[in-house]
């Protein structure tokens, strides 16, 4: 596969990044915001390459790819684009004597926890609620027939796939997580535009200004 560099020549898909122009070289270095429990950093290498992180509450991310610049804009390339994680439906078990409930797995087979899900009805309002780490069960009170289940990981803007589900009391839905990148954010078209020391990064989850700090 062919890309287009700066200057406009062909590139194979996997060759090394171009040297950024010349107009590029001013803008390289590495540029950084801190606030209370929060840290990012954006740091673009004279090679043409980018790493980017960020760190706030339980949320972490991280890029990287390449960079290119018309002088005015910087426009990043996630290199590799970042596979998103995928849930599916696996199987349905017995659970004898106890209520309906509902697992998310793992690849090492452990319930995963902190997953939001959505509970819809025939009729009324959904339920909403989280993966507790271990399997979940409807409340009490709730006497309705759950029909369908959407999970969610709303820190990362992250909505799965709405999915049926057949719940009958003595059964556990199971419900696989392959995690992919997670965690990993694509940054291909982000708007990045610098402004003396200040690097304005626009992305899905909002917009960083950052300190240059260093080449």
């Amino acid at each position: 596969m062919l890309t287009l560099t700066q200057s406009g020549h062909a590139q194979e898909a996997g060759e090394p990044a171009p040297a950024p122009a010349p107009a590029a070289a001013t803008l390289a270095g590495e540029y950084v915001h801190r606030e209370m429990e929060l840290v990012a950093g954006l740091r673009l290498g004279k090679d043409g390459q980018f790493l980017f992180g960020l760190i706030v509450g339980s949320l972490d991310q991280e890029a990287r790819g390449r960079w290119e610049t018309d002088g005015k804009r910087i426009r990043l390339i996630s290199d590799p684009r970042p596979v998103a994680p995928v849930i599916t439906a696996s199987r349905v078990e017995a659970r004898p004597g106890r209520p309906f409930a509902i697992r998310l797995l793992g690849p090492t087979g452990r319930d995963v926890p902190g997953v939001d899900l959505r509970i819809e009805f025939d009729d009324g309002a959904p339920l909403d609620s989280y993966m507790p780490g271990e399997p979940w069960s409807l409340p009490e009170d709730e006497k309705r027939v759950p029909r369908f289940v959407t999970f969610s990981i709303p820190s990362h803007q992250i909505a799965f796939p709405r999915m049926p589900i057949e719940s009958r009391p003595g059964t556990t839905a199971v419900f696989d997580f392959t995690p992919n990148d997670f965690g990993v954010v694509d940054l291909t078209d982000a708007v990045v535009t610098v402004e003396g020391d200040t690097l304005t990064l626009t992305y899905p989850l909002g917009t960083l200004r950052m300190k240059r700090t260093g080449d």
